[in-house]
């Protein structure tokens, strides 16, 4: 595959929302399912299975979520715009799911989760911030 055609797949708004969307469902998943015997404690055994490890799982998670939204947002508005939508989405996803896990079994809330969730969506406003040249977030 020539270069020229990876660029114009990757410039493409489909690829990109379908990014999103699988991450978007990576997320939910890791976050929802049962605690014992899943994928989510294999993952996290994998990593270490210790609170900071899960907690840089979180950061990792939530930046990429909010990196795939703008990505697919920018192409249907300014990146300030993009980028304040990927912030609330990433955001409000981060507060639901962490406060979804009181309802399944051996899973629970965590305020350390809920701040490395935060922590990942402000991380990735921060790289979009300063690889934009502060575009994103000033006005037009």
């Amino acid at each position: 595959m020539r270069f020229a055609t990876v660029r114009a797949l990757v410039s493409h708004p489909l690829p990109r929302w379908a990014l999103a969307l699988a991450w978007t469902a990576l997320v939910c998943l890791l976050m929802l399912l049962p605690g014992e015997d899943s994928v989510a404690e294999d993952t996290s055994g994998f990593f270490g299975g210790t609170d900071l490890t899960d907690a840089a799982g979180h950061v990792l998670l939530f930046g990429g979520l909010t990196l795939f939204w703008y990505a697919a947002l920018v192409c249907h508005g300014t990146p300030a715009e993009a980028l304040r939508l990927a912030l609330s989405l990433a955001g409000g996803l981060g507060v639901l799911l962490e406060a979804g896990q009181s309802l399944v079994p051996e899973r629970g809330v965590s305020l350390l989760d809920f701040s490395a969730n935060a922590l990942g969506v402000c991380a990735a406003a921060y790289l979009l911030h300063t690889a934009s040249g502060r575009r994103a977030l000033s006005p037009r």
